[in-house]
């Protein structure tokens, strides 16, 4: 149990302190060396020393005023010190144990006495805490038993501890004070080392065995008639913690049973200590766990919360892109209808084209040689006829255009990026709203030189198709569309405004949110500027909104130049 004890000794003499450092090496216990108190309190830090073995008789500070200062510190109060001295006078064992030591030897004793003590100091030690400095009376309320309550020294000593503040009680022999301490609890034990029929090592064995922990047994002090070192080294080996010779005053003897009761205060208080850490460091660690669960906690609720946001994010794109591809779909599938009906016209508009070229060139031909045997009211129907002709050529003409603006539109339900003339594109969206403009509303087209564009033209004509449709809807009675186009360094600019009721500032900037609309149930579905803004910020454009109620709209829309030239890179 004492294997690999920190044993600090301060003594000056270097040869004292050569012999103590080998005789308790062999023991296997780490030896520190100090010439002076003042060397030694400087010493002592973490880990700290499990004993101290202080000479009494030490230059400057003596061994008593170092007990002191020890004793003085929070964190080496609880430190078992044991007194050596050289002198012999009994005045020099009380200072020395009053000051605060545990236990007092004499130099001259032999070292097996010596190494019995430290045995049983070390036995009785543990590591210990900041300690508040007991008062007097703190272990002067300690309980003590005598055994063998016949001597007559016994029972003036157990007055003289009465009358120190002490409960003394007396048992008659080993027997009786064994039984005593089974039923009772007493921190002190006083053997009388000579009793009949059990003597006094054999009490010390069988206390020492009632207790399966040494530090929760009660000290026992053997009380002797002569120093017999056989009968102390048996005492120390069943367990004794102290040997007091009955020749000794009693004042050395009650010095000595205060400093077992200051050990054991010491110890009690240690432990109690020890204890009070045990709970503060489960509660540490109960709110330190509950700290974890409760950050676990929020970082799963913030997990959660961000993984609804991303949720949320999805499915709205999900949507855009839902209906992005329904109105592809719609745009490939109107282009394919119109490409249809433009060929199935342009096949009899061609016949009927050739047809009339004949009848002309026939007339023309036949026109010299009957004219003058012909009448004047026959060569008015002749001229007539002819006019008719022209007139009927004239409309076919604006067929035929009519033909090759729905073949256009037919072009521009393509996706890829290609360079495309804007003038050409809005005419074929604005012929598809030709019957709604007709008489109504007055169109008005401002077209800038050079109005190429490299784009997606099939998703751009669908935003002119947005907008014209809106400036369309957006004027009631009659009114006017104005379509400019216009460009700069770094822009190709497309302006739609109309003279139509305007947007409320309270919905202004709700326009482009998907399926947003003022338009009746059943007229629309609100996609239509959600879509084009999607499709202008894809060609990293923008579309500006210039509103007043009550006088109309512009939107003008802002599709960078050079697209084909990053495209490339």
């Amino acid at each position: 149990m004492t294997q690999d004890s920190r044993i600090l000794v301060v003594e000056d003499s270097q040869t004292q302190a050569f012999k103590m450092r080998l005789l308790l090496a062999d023991q296997g216990w780490r030896v520190s060396i100090a010439g002076s108190a003042e060397s030694a309190l400087a010493m002592i830090g973490e880990p700290l020393p499990d004993l101290i073995v202080v000479d009494y008789n030490l230059p400057g500070m003596r061994g008593d005023e170092f007990c002191r200062r020890i004793r003085m510190h929070m964190n080496t109060r609880g430190i078992p010190i044991l007194m050596m001295t050289s002198s012999a006078p009994e005045t020099v064992e009380i200072s020395s144990l009053e000051s605060g030591a545990d236990d007092y030897i004499s130099k001259s004793e032999s070292p097996e006495i010596l190494l019995l003590r430290i045995r049983a100091l070390l036995r009785k030690s543990r590591s210990q805490e900041a300690i508040q400095n007991p008062e007097d009376s703190a272990f002067r309320r300690a309980r003590l038993l005598t055994i063998d309550g016949h001597s007559a020294w016994l029972a003036v000593l157990s007055d003289e501890m009465r009358n120190q503040g002490y409960e003394v009680e007396s048992a008659a022999g080993g027997s009786e004070g064994l039984a005593r301490l089974a039923q009772q609890h007493f921190d002190c034990v006083l053997v009388d080392l000579v009793m009949p029929g059990m003597d006094g090592v054999e009490v010390c064995r069988r206390i020492t065995a009632m207790h399966t922990n040494p530090g929760n047994g009660p000290n026992i002090v053997v009380l002797t008639d002569a120093e017999d070192k056989g009968d102390m080294n048996r005492a120390f080996e069943a367990g004794a913690d102290d040997f007091v010779s009955k020749s000794s005053d009693l004042a050395v003897l009650r010095a000595r049973i205060q400093a077992l009761m200051r050990r054991r205060f010491f110890q009690e208080e240690s432990d109690r200590t020890v204890e009070e850490a045990k709970v503060r460091e489960l509660e540490l660690m109960k709110l330190r766990a509950g700290r974890e669960v409760a950050e676990a906690r929020a970082a799963t609720a913030e997990k959660l919360i961000q993984a609804n946001r991303d949720l949320v994010e999805a499915n709205q794109k999900l949507k855009e892109t839902q209906t992005q591809l329904i109105q592809n779909e719609k745009m490939a599938s109107l282009g394919q209808l119109v490409a249809g009906i433009a060929h199935e016209i342009n096949n009899p508009l061609a016949f009927v084209v050739n047809n009339l070229f004949i009848v002309e060139s026939g007339l023309d031909g036949l026109s010299p040689e009957i004219e003058p045997h012909l009448s004047e009211p026959s060569l008015a129907r002749l001229r007539k006829a002819r006019a008719r002709l022209g007139e009927m050529s004239e409309g076919l003409c604006r067929v035929k255009a009519l033909v090759l603006d729905l073949r256009t539109f037919s072009r521009l339900d393509e996706g890829e990026f290609k360079t495309v003339d804007i003038g050409e594109t809005i005419d074929a969206v604005l012929l598809l709203f030709k019957h709604k403009t007709n008489g109504r509303i007055l169109v008005e087209k401002h077209y800038a030189p050079g109005n190429m564009l490299h784009c997606a033209g099939g998703r751009l004509h669908q935003v002119l198709m947005n907008l014209i449709s809106n400036a369309v809807d957006a004027i009631a009675g009659q009114g006017k569309m104005t379509i400019t186009t216009s460009q700069t360094p770094d822009l190709f600019l497309i302006s739609v405004r109309d003279t139509g009721t305007g947007i409320p500032e309270a919905i202004r900037t709700r326009i482009f949110d998907p399926f947003f609309t003022t338009k009746p149930t059943g007229q629309g579905t609100g996609l239509g500027l959600a879509i084009s803004y999607g499709i202008v910020q894809d060609h990293g454009g923008s579309i500006e909104v210039i509103s007043k109620e009550g006088e109309g709209t512009e939107f003008v829309v802002s599709i960078p130049t050079g697209l084909e030239s990053r495209a490339a890179k």
